[in-house]
């Protein structure tokens, strides 16, 4: 396995994919699980939550009002970075009002850096794994997680955008990552992730997420619920409407193992004594959408 220094924390190379038919690659650091509460940060950026039973495991909180911390892209140098774009926006600069607050993001899919350039990657988005890439423990949380992202969709991108990887109508797969905690050999972090497709209804001017209807535009919570069954990693996702109630509720996503843009689902489960947590990334943005997104939460489970 590869491995840098940033700092004193060695670096996971997650995702890593070789030459133009294996995509997308995303980097990451092993958990220092140091307190955050001395962070220089915004206080809407970061807190930390730790308690004897979910050690050093952070709550985060992006609300993008003034910068887009926490997130990675190609402006990032070095193997902390990583591919596409992420740019801050407010209420003059930006093309829509914020999920919350003063400030949104758009991320958009692009070239990598030099680092990602010269190990064969040839494009990517955008990853969020908060300040120092903090989001990542060594140990499950013993109250499980959640984490959220609203994310604006326009149903009129039906029919303007095409998906790069699973589908021409899949204009967007959002997903979200755990790590093993003893990781795989070589350069690959081939999976678990767990995807979240947003889909174009051919002909028509809408949306699908699992199956759900997208009609009007406007900002939408995309949450990822991280537990224990059985001893087991569960994940169900939820998509709710930002100022309104839940819409969809898929139970049990399938943890999905990369083979380069194959998506290869694990057949056995995921024992969660294996495993902690991870980030949220975009495994494609359709080319040339500027994908708003808002309110970044990272927080334990009940």
């Amino acid at each position: 396995m590869y491995r840098f220094r940033l700092s004193s924390a060695p670096v996971r190379l997650r995702d890593v994919a070789m030459g133009l038919i294996l995509a997308l690659a995303i980097t990451g650091c092993e958990s220092q699980t140091a307190p955050l509460a001395n962070s220089s940060l915004d206080a809407d950026q970061v807190v930390s939550s730790i308690t004897s039973e979910n050690a050093a495991f952070p709550v985060w909180h992006q609300g993008f009002n003034s910068d887009t911390d926490g997130w990675f892209d190609a402006d990032t140098p070095d193997a902390l970075g990583w591919c596409g774009s992420i740019d801050q926006h407010d209420r003059q600069t930006g093309s829509h009002a914020p999920s919350k607050g003063r400030g949104y993001a758009t991320v958009a899919i692009g070239a990598c850096n030099a680092f990602w350039s010269a190990l064969g990657v040839p494009f990517g988005a955008p990853y969020g794994a908060g300040p120092g890439q903090s989001l990542y423990s060594d140990s499950w949380p013993v109250a499980g997680y959640v984490t959220e992202l609203d994310i604006f969709l326009d149903p009129t991108w039906s029919g303007s955008y095409t998906g790069n990887f699973l589908s021409p109508n899949t204009i967007v797969q959002y997903a979200a990552t755990i790590f093993s905690t003893t990781p795989e050999e070589g350069p690959f972090h081939t999976g678990p992730h767990y995807f979240v497709p947003v889909d174009a209804v051919p002909g028509q001017e809408a949306l699908s997420i699992f199956g759900h209807r997208v009609t009007k535009p406007g900002w939408y919570t995309f949450r990822f619920s991280f537990s224990d069954e059985g001893g087991s990693v569960r994940v169900d996702f939820t998509l709710a409407e930002r100022r309104g109630g839940d819409l969809i509720t898929r139970t049990a996503l399938p943890p999905i193992r990369l083979a380069g843009p194959v998506q290869i689902p694990f057949v056995d489960p995921l024992p969660t004594s294996g495993y902690g947590s991870g980030h949220v990334w975009f495994f494609d943005v359709a080319a040339g959408l500027q994908l708003p997104i808002d309110e970044h939460r990272v927080r334990l489970g009940r």
